[in-house]
């Protein structure tokens, strides 16, 4: 008994030392059990790392997912001065593994999206990050209010 009362005041002891070291910091941790579903990825975000790292200044890509229709726009300037607006449909699937997988399909015959991905959802739904299944890329969003005027 008292082996375990050391123990948890030990744990809340290195709790309140940890989050007293990063005030003002608010990092993003995964939130156990939070599924990625159509209600949760509703809305804006905005690709704030792709492979860990931030986007080039003037970079950007933003992403808005509508859950009633199941319908997503994207707007990214990757390689280009101007904004490439796409839109299409999106899926979730929850696999074998308990992982959910986010795909989409363009539309006007543009095809399929370059890869499906791993969605973890961090901070209460305020950020998630993206796996692709084929390849070592990562991509990290966060949610937005509104896509800005582009």
């Amino acid at each position: 008994m008292k082996l375990t009362r050391i123990f948890t005041v030990a744990l809340i002891a290195m709790a309140l030392l940890s989050t007293s070291c990063n005030r003002g910091a608010t990092p993003a941790v995964i939130v156990p059990g939070m599924e990625v579903t159509y209600s949760t990825i509703d809305g804006s975000w905005e690709l704030i790392a792709w492979n860990g790292k931030a986007l080039d200044e003037g970079t950007y890509c933003y992403i808005d997912f509508n859950r009633t229709e199941q319908r997503f726009e994207m707007w990214s300037n990757f390689g280009s001065m101007y904004a490439d607006d796409r839109s299409g449909t999106f899926t979730i699937e929850k696999n074998e593994y308990g992982e959910f997988i986010l795909s989409g399909i363009y539309d006007y015959g543009v095809g399929d999206w370059n890869d499906t991905y791993r969605v973890t959802m961090y901070t209460p739904g305020r950020e998630m990050r993206w796996e692709s299944t084929t390849t070592d890329d990562t991509y990290t969003y966060a949610r937005i209010d509104a896509i800005p005027e582009l």
